[in-house]
């Protein structure tokens, strides 16, 4: 989150050990394995239970390597191998039974030539006594590493470095590893990397990690496969207690990637997040992993683009980050100022949506967080990835130099800063958490199994925090809640629950299943709560012009002493608005054409209105709801006063009961004040269900 250090993991199934060779690029998915295949899976896509293949460190593929020298290679003798030349280009090497060292020297390692081979033979171990720093690397290309255990690399430290691949070289594939107790990331990756068939565990910070330089208007690094491999157990030095903040630990950390398939990995017991993909990430596929059991968040997806996340299980992750911070959710997939652009790569996702769908949720301290920070966004302080912009404003990177004065801008030229006040950099200067849909997902939650604490245990959330307080941000916390919540496109909809779900929203407040799903969230259309399907709650009585006067004046009238238009200046949530304008002294009323009103039922309402004052005058005014049975007879009407009436838009709510028997309402509104040329603007009008 906080450093660019990233985990990527690169995976092709190949057919055989040959099959592959060490240059051949990565496809946008993988096959699934012949025993993943006969695995038992659920109708939604995902294993019912774990797959016997996805075992991988049980299964122990690293002993499999030929037990002798193919044809043409140069033998490695077990023992000190310091003297060998390993950087010769196109050759392969084997690696006999038994360990090999490369010297003692720090930074004594294996730099390979490009087009080069290592193979192990069963029982051959690369170990770095915690002597050297670093096992594989240099910038060669086309490097195939395989059938190796690779252990005690690094001397305590190797803080956000890799062990293999250390400088993330390209068209590398790494297969049928066991790397363990590494410092650092056992494995970095570079453009066109693969790495599958590996068991990556209880290294010092990461099993997976990468970074390179960003480049500016492109991504620093392309092309990623990570295909069954078995990560767990990573993090093992707490770097998040040495480095306060640093946002650097985890089982997998992407980087600054374009174009990743990450599929059919166990992801399990990771002392920090499972999988995160953090700064401009952009068009990532999240196929049938499992995920289980991680400290803190299965997944975190974090101000990037363009992804599915399909067919994956999540069991009982972020139990203790969930005890550790109270004060906001702990996920098992956080969605963190991230979301769908059309703008950019989606052939590996398939979508330029960032979807959330058939996946298997059970017993993780909640479920799914979509959120963003008001603060966060191109050339503010506020952004943690510091140097970075989004894709769309250029310089995509942020030059020197920096002012680290939270309430500056980085720096002081950018057009994040000179032109952020006006479009199109006052959207693109932004990471939005939008387009995301959740949908076709199983969520189980049993709160006697999970350890929870605080008020967000078994929650889904949308919401957004932040403050108001940097002088030159043209954002407001309220406009980017309303955004997350209402207008970007977010939805969670034919989804199954099973348990005690809350949801929560705004500031993270939490609010009941018939809440969510009536105005003004209207999510969750299609989805059941413990097998119940009620039909959905009507966000509006009201037809879309008569509320919004988008496309019409919709049902309103001028009643008496008054007149109405469609105004564009009247506009709060759209282009246009209801303005009235006072035509005589004495009193004034609008009133609804279509007597006796719009379909209604009876029970629970939410009424909203938005108001301001146009032309001076009314400051004050009653908007009546009058309630009519199917015969046209009146049941009762019900008045919400518009009181204070100022220049500034005002929202006024009221929670009503329609009366048994409802079958219509009708809407006026009336004033006293407000003499000739006097005018009120009106907008976003809801009579919604509330359940």
């Amino acid at each position: 989150m906080r450093h660019p250090v990233v985990i990527g993991a690169l995976l092709m199934v190949a057919a055989g050990l040959w099959a592959t060779p060490a240059g051949a690029a990565p496809t946008s998915a993988a096959p699934t394995s012949a025993a993943a295949a006969q695995a038992e899976r659920a109708s939604g896509g995902w294993y019912t239970e774990l797959p016997a293949s996805m075992k991988v460190c049980d299964n122990a593929t690293w002993q499999d390597g030929p037990s002798s020298a193919p044809s043409g290679a140069i033998v490695v003798p077990a023992g000190d191998n310091l003297g060998v030349d390993f950087g010769q280009a196109g050759k392969t090497y084997w690696f006999a039974p038994g360990t090999h060292t490369v010297g003692d020297g720090e930074y004594s390692q294996i730099t390979p030539g490009d087009d080069s081979v290592f193979i192990g033979a069963p029982g051959a171990v690369l170990d770095g006594r915690n002597l050297n720093k670093y096992a594989f690397g240099g910038h060669a290309s086309d490097v195939r590493i395989a059938y190796l255990e690779i252990r005690n690399f690094g001397r305590g430290d190797n803080l956000n470095e890799g062990v293999i691949n250390h400088d993330s070289g390209s068209g590398w594939v790494m297969e049928h590893l066991y790397a363990h107790h590494n410092d650092g990331a056992a494995v970095f990756l570079g453009s066109a990397n693969t790495i599958r068939d590996s068991c990556l565990k209880d290294n010092g910070q990461y099993g997976i990690s990468m970074y390179k330089d960003p480049v500016e208007g492109d991504s620093a690094i392309k092309d990623l496969v990570v295909h069954n491999n078995e990560i767990a157990g990573n993090n093992q030095d707490d770097w998040e207690s040495r480095v306060e903040g640093c946002g650097c630990t985890g089982g997998v950390k992407f980087w600054d990637v374009e174009g990743a398939a990450v599929t059919e990995n166990y992801v399990h017991d990771n002392l920090s997040v499972g999988l995160w993909a953090d700064t401009n990430n952009i068009d990532f596929r999240f196929d049938r992993n499992w995920i289980e059991h991680n400290e803190s968040i299965g997944l975190w997806y974090e101000i990037s683009y363009n992804a599915t996340i399909t067919r994956n299980v999540f069991k009982r992750n972020a139990w203790v980050s969930g005890n550790e911070n109270l004060g906001s959710p702990a996920p098992a997939i956080y969605i963190s100022e991230s979301g769908g652009d059309a703008r950019l790569a989606s052939e590996t996702s398939g979508s330029s949506n960032l979807n959330i769908n058939d996946n298997y949720f059970e017993d993780n301290f909640s479920g799914i967080t979509i959120f963003e920070n008001t603060n966060r966004f191109c050339n503010s302080n506020g952004n943690t990835s510091t140097g970075y912009c989004t894709p769309f404003v250029t310089p995509t990177v942020i030059p020197a130099p920096h002012d680290g004065d939270y309430l500056d801008p980085i720096n002081a030229t950018h057009p994040c800063y000179t032109s952020i006040a006006n479009e199109p950099f006052r959207s693109d200067c932004r990471w939005h958490s939008r387009n995301v849909k959740v949908f076709g997902n199983e969520f189980r939650f049993d709160q006697a199994n999970v350890p929870c604490a605080g008020t967000y245990c078994g929650v889904q959330a949308l919401y957004a925090q932040g403050a108001d307080n940097l002088p030159w941000m043209p954002y407001t916390v309220a406009e980017i809640q309303q955004s997350v919540m209402h207008t970007s496109g977010n939805s969670f909809h034919d989804n199954t629950y099973v348990g005690n779900w809350k949801f929560a929203k705004g500031w993270g407040e939490t609010v009941s299943w018939n809440a969510w799903r009536s105005a003004p969230f209207n999510q969750e259309a299609g989805s059941t709560l413990n097998g119940v399907t009620d039909p959905p709650p009507v966000p509006n009585a009201l037809d879309e012009d008569t509320a919004t006067l988008e496309g019409s004046l919709g049902q309103w009238d001028a009643w008496y002493g008054s007149a109405v238009q469609r105004a564009a200046e009247a506009a709060h949530g759209g282009a246009y608005g209801l303005r009235i304008d006072v035509t005589e002294d004495g009193g004034w009323g609008v009133q609804l054409g279509n007597w006796p009103g719009f379909d209604a039922a009876p029970g629970g309402k939410r009424v909203s209105v938005w108001a301001r004052q146009g032309t001076p005058g009314i400051s004050t005014a009653t908007l009546r709801l009058r309630w009519y049975d199917a015969g046209q007879q009146a049941l009762r009407s019900d008045e919400i006063t518009l009181g204070g009436l100022s220049a500034s838009w005002q929202e006024f709510t009221a929670q009503l009961t329609a009366p048994t028997g409802t079958a219509t309402v009708a809407l006026e509104l009336a004033g006293g004040t407000g003499g000739t040329g006097a005018s009120l603007h009106l907008d976003d009008i809801v009579v919604a269900d509330q359940r």
